[in-house]
């Protein structure tokens, strides 16, 4: 079930203050949005409507994050057998997001989803404030013991390509190799001299005619010995 709000600045400004406060982010979405863990900024070397020039992904509060320079973001659950999402849509113009909802995300997720947008409207998020609304809450560390405990023994461990969320096979393949200790470049989903460097020590001789599925297959070998 989709759902969608508007939230306005009367909502999204209540984190702001000129006191104790300090930048979301920078320009180029280097610096960490505040409170983050496990924060990567990337840089495409190719700008598009679906990777503009500077992203950032990371973890707040026990979600999964990311922020564009298009002012659009993503709030989604950390256990991938979670069916929810939350998109973020902002405009600059008039301060305002809405927030598309995919499935039944916990409250919590929805307030992070708020200081999300207060990040893409260039608003200053109040360290003190965050402090505040956190501190009652898991730490990052606990929250993964958790999840893990929860996992029955008799489930097969979720690895490789299973374990991994992304726009196309392309960036699938990018992300199990940098898994695997290569680098692609940036995973945007876009073959290019990086990515076939990568592919190397897999696959010789990689071009754009060699199939994306058997080079996945080859990595999920390689990272999941034990599934096989």
């Amino acid at each position: 079930m989709k759902k969608t709000a508007l939230l306005g600045p009367a909502v999204l400004c209540g984190f702001a203050s000129t006191a104790f406060a300090e930048p979301c982010v920078s320009e180029t979405f280097e610096r960490p949005l505040p409170e983050a863990t496990s924060v990567v900024s990337y840089i495409s070397d190719v700008p598009s409507a679906l990777f503009p020039a500077f992203w950032q992904e990371g973890i707040l509060e026990g979600f999964r994050y990311k922020i564009l320079a298009s002012s659009e973001g993503t709030v989604g659950p950390i256990d991938i057998r979670e069916d929810w999402a939350i998109s973020i849509t902002c405009n600059t113009a008039d301060l305002t997001c809405n927030l598309s909802i995919d499935g039944e995300p916990p409250q919590t997720a929805v307030t992070v989803s708020d200081r999300v947008g207060q990040c893409l409207l260039g608003l200053e998020i109040t360290v003190e404030e965050v402090i505040d609304q956190t501190s009652d809450s898991q730490s990052m560390e606990s929250f993964i013991e958790e999840t893990l405990q929860d996992i029955s023994p008799s489930e097969e461990p979720i690895c490789g390509s299973a374990s991994i969320n992304e726009i196309n096979e392309v960036a699938v393949m990018q992300r199990l190799l940098i898994m695997a200790g290569e680098d692609p470049g940036p995973v945007d989903g876009t073959l290019g001299p990086l990515t076939f460097a990568g592919m190397e020590p897999f696959v010789g001789g990689a071009d754009r005619n060699t199939p994306i599925p058997d080079v996945i297959a080859l990595l999920d070998a390689h990272l999941c010995p034990t599934a096989n």
